[in-house]
């Protein structure tokens, strides 16, 4: 669930008439079915495009996870850019509901777990997308999401956020778009072509 500082839906988040596109791989162009509901905060389509043009926009072989699913949209992204399998974490019944919806609509193959993040056992992927919510602590969710990332964590967060060392992994990118930040976390023994 992703929310702002007081606990309430972002402002600019998507209403029930707001139109949400994918906006890569085989579903570019694809307007999601289901709404989001308030209580998510959707990544922005431009800050889905930097993100994927940093991770790039053939996912084939890799895998994902999202601990905070929040709208699932970066998932649903991943999916369309072929990375399987594709697992996401949402607490918040309404946002795994709508995950769940769009995922099903669009025929992408998502895994769904309407749990919280914190008390799972994680699956490791190759991509691990966080965006918690702007009101928590990103250096608890780093090292909680860390030892599942097999070659790249990638973090979403408010402008201004500290970002910590994380053993094994080199920070190689830092990008701001308004007041969001993208910061990558590269495995330090990963994989060529990680990034």
């Amino acid at each position: 669930m992703r929310l702002d500082a007081e606990g309430r839906g972002a402002a600019g988040a998507a209403s029930a008439h707001a139109v949400i596109r994918i906006t890569g791989g085989t579903h570019r162009g694809r307007v999601l079915p289901a709404a989001v509901p308030a209580s998510a905060r959707p990544t922005a389509g431009r800050v889905r495009e930097a993100l994927f043009s940093i991770v790039g926009q053939d996912l084939s072989g890799w895998s994902m996870l999202d601990p905070c699913g929040g709208s699932g949209l970066v998932a649903l992204e991943a999916a369309s850019r072929g990375a399987s399998p594709v697992t996401v974490y949402e607490r918040d019944p309404s946002a795994a509901s709508a995950v769940r919806r769009n995922a099903e609509g669009l025929g992408l193959a998502v895994t769904l777990r309407a749990t919280d993040s914190r008390k799972a056992a994680l699956p490791e992927a190759d991509l691990v997308f966080l965006d918690p919510p702007y009101r928590d602590d990103i250096g608890a969710w780093l090292h909680l999401a860390a030892p599942c990332a097999r070659r790249l964590l990638v973090a979403e967060a408010k402008a201004g956020a500290v970002w910590p060392d994380l053993a094994g992994f080199e920070r190689e990118k830092e990008r701001a778009y308004g007041d969001t930040v993208l910061s990558v976390y590269v495995r330090q023994e990963a994989p060529a072509g990680a990034l």
